[in-house]
C-alpha cells in the first residue's frame, strides 16, 4: 500500500551512522507537523538534536539545524530526512540551542556542579569577612577539582560517543554467549516484582536472611526493611516500581561479598535504595532494558559471556559508590556519589575488561587514581 498525501514520511539517521538503514515514522501532514510533533513521536528516550535535509540548486543539499519546537516541516514532497544527534540518554525539560550542541554534555555537567556548590555557600556577609588568602586557597582547590572533573567528564563523553558510533578500537557486537546472558538480564529488568510470584518472594527472603539472619522469619511490614535501606517498612511497595534485576543483584552482592555488604550497611545511606539505583545506571549505560545492546559494537561484551559478569560489574560499582560516598562526606565534593559512580562505570568499561578477573583488576586500579 502506498503512502497517501495526508501523511508525511519522516526518516531518521543517527549522526555518524548515516550508512545504516533509516528509522521511519508517519505523521499527519495536515496541519503541517512541527518539530515538537517529531520529538513526541520519536521512538527513543533521551534528548536529541535534529537536523533537516534541505535540497539546494544543482541537486545538492544542506543540513538545517532545528532549534525551535514550533518549526513547521515541509510537506510538499511527502518525505523528509533528519540527521539525529543524541545529547543525553535522559530526557530534559529545557531547550537546546544550536550553539550548545557540541558541548551540551559538559555544559550540563558543570552547570550542575555550580548549582550544587551554590547551595552550600555561606551568606555573603560571612564570605566578605574572610581574608583574601582564604579566597585564593579556595580558588586553587576549586580549580584542581574542576581539572580532575573535566578529565573524567571527557572520558564519559568519549564513552557515550563510542556507545553509539563504535569508536573504540577492537569493538565488536556481543557474541552468542554474551547475548544469552544480556537477554536474560534484559528480561529481568523489564519484569516487575510481584509478591504473588514465588520466585520473586524467594529472592526477597534471601535478601532478608542475608541481613537479618534465618532466626527471624521474614516479616512485612517490619522496621528491619527501613534499616536495610528501603524507604518504607514494606519493600514490596518499592520493588513493584523496579524490574527484579536490581533485587537479584542485591542478593548476589549480599551472598558473595558478605563482608563488604555488612560494612556498607553500617554507613549512613540507604543501602538497598542505592543498590537499586546503581543497577539502574548499569541498565541505562549498557542499554539492557531497551535491548539496544544488540546493535552496539563495544570492547567489553566478552565480560558478559560469564554468567556472573553483570553481577560482578554491579558489585564493583556498588562498592565504588561506598568509596565515593565516604570521600564526598569528608571533602564536601562537588559531585554526588551517584554521579561519580556513573562516571566510574563508564571509565571502567572503556578499559575493555574481558573477564571477571580483568574487571576486578581494572576496578582496583581506577579507584586508586
Amino acid at each position: 500500500m502506498g503512502i497517501t498525501s495526508e501523511m508525511l514520511l519522516c526518516r531518521f539517521v543517527f549522526n555518524g551512522a548515516e550508512d545504516d538503514e533509516p528509522i521511519s515514522l508517519l505523521l499527519p501532514s495536515d496541519p503541517s507537523p512541527t518539530l515538537k510533533a517529531v520529538r513526541s513521536h520519536f521512538p527513543f528516550e533521551g534528548r536529541f538534536h535534529f537536523r533537516l535535509q534541505e535540497a539546494t540548486s544543482g541537486g545538492n543539499y544542506v543540513w538545517r539545524d532545528l532549534v525551535d519546537d514550533e518549526t513547521e516541516l515541509p510537506t510538499a514532497s511527502g518525505d523528509v530526512l533528519f540527521k539525529v544527534l543524541q545529547l543525553s540518554s535522559t530526557p530534559e525539560d529545557y531547550p537546546i540551542y544550536s550553539s550548545q550542541v557540541a558541548l551540551a554534555n559538559e555544559y550540563d555537567h558543570f552547570q550542575a556542579i555550580f548549582r550544587d556548590a551554590s547551595d552550600d555557600r555561606p551568606p555573603s556577609k560571612a564570605s566578605s569577612s574572610k581574608p583574601p588568602h582564604h579566597l585564593n586557597a579556595l580558588w586553587k582547590n576549586t580549580k584542581q577539582q574542576l581539572n580532575k572533573t573535566s578529565a573524567k567528564v571527557w572520558e564519559t563523553v568519549e564513552f557515550t560517543a563510542g556507545r553509539y558510533f563504535g569508536s573504540q578500537t577492537g569493538a565488536d557486537k556481543p557474541s552468542a554467549a554474551a547475548l544469552q546472558q544480556l537477554a536474560a538480564a534484559s528480561s529481568l529488568s523489564r519484569t516487575m516484582f510481584s509478591d504473588a510470584n514465588r520466585e520473586h518472594m524467594d529472592y526477597l527472603r534471601r535478601l532478608w536472611v542475608g541481613v537479618v539472619g534465618d532466626a527471624r522469619p521474614i516479616a512485612r511490614p517490619s522496621p528491619a526493611w527501613v534499616d536495610m535501606g528501603f524507604p518504607l517498612d514494606d519493600p514490596v511497595v518499592t520493588l513493584k516500581t523496579f524490574g527484579v534485576l536490581g533485587l537479584h543483584a542485591l542478593v548476589f552482592f549480599g551472598d558473595v561479598h558478605r563482608s563488604a555488604a555488612q560494612d556498607m550497611r553500617g554507613n549512613n545511606y540507604a543501602y538497598a535504595a542505592v543498590g537499586l539505583a546503581v543497577m539502574g545506571i548499569l541498565t541505562e549505560v549498557l542499554d539492557i532494558e531497551s535491548g539496544r545492546f544488540l546493535e552496539r559494537d563495544e570492547v567489553y561484551w566478552k565480560l558478559f559471556e560469564d554468567p556472573i559478569g553483570l553481577l560482578e560489574l554491579f558489585s564493583v560499582s556498588f562498592h565504588a559508590y561506598d568509596t565515593f560516598w565516604k570521600h564526598a562526606k569528608q571533602t564536601r565534593a562537588f559531585q554526588s556519589p551517584l554521579d561519580m559512580t556513573r562516571q566510574y562505570i563508564c571509565r571502567l568499561l572503556m578499559q575493555g575488561p574481558k573477564s571477571v578477573e580483568e574487571l576486578v583488576h581494572y576496578a582496583h586500579d581506577l579507584r586508586l587514581n
